[in-house]
């Protein structure tokens, strides 16, 4: 039996950016375009700040991983569309924020939003400011979502609180019942 020794520098895989073999990537886009920013296939960029913001612009966030996307100012709406490990911060939304087919996605609004629409997501996390407590929140087919409160004073933690993902639906006449399943113990 014959054996040969490796050098360590050719054992090393190669490091590389690209997405798994198979998977389409498109070409990384931030720009105006109209009314409306676009933000796409930004690929582990953590510095996307959108600054010269105005309401009636809509902001569109697609097929982002490992980034970080800043909307400084008001806008008219954000949505966040098959994005991966992806962090939004906000300041203001006068319409909606909507996170669709994503996952471990974190949204941050530091003013507030009349909506949010979450769907077909894993992995959420939604922090909230105090002027952000109003703010409807619209879920469907979410599993890991949680929605994180500002503290209630100064000094205390913020409160995470997850979203319910299990209900029992029992027939009672001719219509349906359903509840949160509570888990306790």
């Amino acid at each position: 039996e014959k054996s040969s020794v490796v050098p360590a520098t050719a054992a090393k895989p190669k490091a590389t950016s690209t997405p798994k073999a198979g998977a389409k990537v498109g070409t990384p886009k931030f720009e105006l375009s109209g009314n409306k920013w676009i933000v796409e296939w930004q690929i582990g960029n953590k510095n996307i700040v959108i600054s010269d913001t105005e309401p009636k612009h809509t902001v569109y966030i697609y097929k982002c991983e490992n980034s970080v996307v800043q909307i400084k100012g008001k806008v008219n709406a954000i949505t966040v569309d098959g994005c991966k490990k992806t962090g939004v911060a906000f300041d203001h939304a006068i319409a909606t924020c909507d996170v669709v087919n994503s996952s471990s996605v974190d949204v941050q609004c530091t003013g507030s939003v009349p909506s949010y629409a979450i769907d077909k997501c894993s992995g959420v996390q939604l922090y909230l400011s105090p002027d952000g407590l109003k703010s409807e929140i619209v879920s469907s087919k979410v599993d890991s979502f949680n929605i994180i409160l500002p503290a209630e004073k100064e000094g205390d933690d913020p409160l995470e609180l997850p979203v319910p993902e299990q209900y029992k639906t029992v027939v009672k006449g001719r219509g349906l019942y359903t509840e949160i399943v509570q888990h306790t113990g």
